[in-house]
């Protein structure tokens, strides 16, 4: 795209030509252009580059300078940049705060959650991962893989939106009762024949979930994957974060993987501070 062209849809960046990025076209119809133009421009703060001047960011993203200024002036009345008039140049607002505060907590977790992912997986010898709940979508932030050819993984980053997965189901299963049955009440998507969307069922579910202590997905989520989940708990009781293992069908050993998983999650949750029953 030529430099001050604003004709195509945003997507992630591509450098080029002049240091400038380039956006691709995008068949994702629930892609908003704006939102990921403003988006590509606060990606451009950093420890090394904390402030830019329009010009440099117009440059940068390739975008039209109006196009450019627009977006600006939008985050800055937001709250997410701010204008030093002195310097002739934009920095972060006070908007982004909570979201670093957020992001730097779930890093000092993924920290603390190492030694016992990696616990996991060699109990196990299978893949472990650390799940935590934003805004109400189950995130993957942690992950030790697996030593066997097959690797059954969610990508770190993941971010789930169904009951179909042994983390969601946990999160959802230790919810407020008002707050179960509004998440119960939202369309289940057939993921795969194994998936169950009957919302009674699904209740159900995670009754046994909350009795049981463990979730499990049996296909729910990918044809033939297995998967089961502990919670990880928190001085004050709360669900912080879940615990799981994941293998494909012909090597999931249920007992062994749910003592496991058990085991570690309730290490960890001591090691937070938790220490119910």
């Amino acid at each position: 795209m030529a430099k001050g062209s604003d004709t195509t849809s945003g997507m992630p960046d591509s450098p080029g030509r002049n240091g400038g990025l380039v956006e691709r076209a995008s068949d994702d119809i629930f892609q908003v252009r704006a939102l990921s133009r403003g988006l590509r421009i606060l990606a451009l703060f950093t420890l090394d580059n904390p402030e830019w001047s329009l010009s440099d960011l117009t440059r940068r993203t390739g975008l039209h300078k109006a196009t450019t200024y627009r977006m600006t002036r939008t985050m800055e009345a937001e709250g997410f940049l701010v204008f030093d008039a002195h310097l002739g140049k934009y920095h972060l607002g006070p908007a982004t705060i909570p979201l670093s505060f957020l992001a730097s907590s779930q890093s000092e977790l993924l920290r603390l959650a190492r030694p016992y992912l990696e616990e996991l997986a060699e109990l196990t010898g299978e893949t472990s991962n650390l799940a935590v709940e934003v805004e109400g979508s189950i995130v993957v932030i942690g992950q030790v893989l697996t030593s066997h050819p097959f690797k059954p993984t969610l990508p770190l980053g993941r971010v789930l939106n169904d009951l179909a997965n042994a983390h969601g189901k946990l999160f959802a299963a230790f919810k407020p009762e008002a707050e179960r049955a509004r998440i119960l009440s939202l369309p289940q998507v057939k993921l795969t024949p194994k998936t169950v969307t009957d919302p009674v069922e699904i209740a159900a579910q995670l009754t046994q979930v909350a009795t049981d202590g463990v979730a499990f997905d049996l296909e729910e989520h990918g044809l033939g994957i297995y998967a089961v989940a502990a919670p990880v708990r928190n001085q004050s009781g709360d669900v912080k974060a879940t615990l799981s293992v994941v293998a494909p069908k012909e090597r999931f050993a249920p007992q062994r993987y749910v003592q496991s998983v058990k085991k570690v999650a309730t290490s960890f949750s001591a090691y937070l501070g938790y220490h119910g029953g």
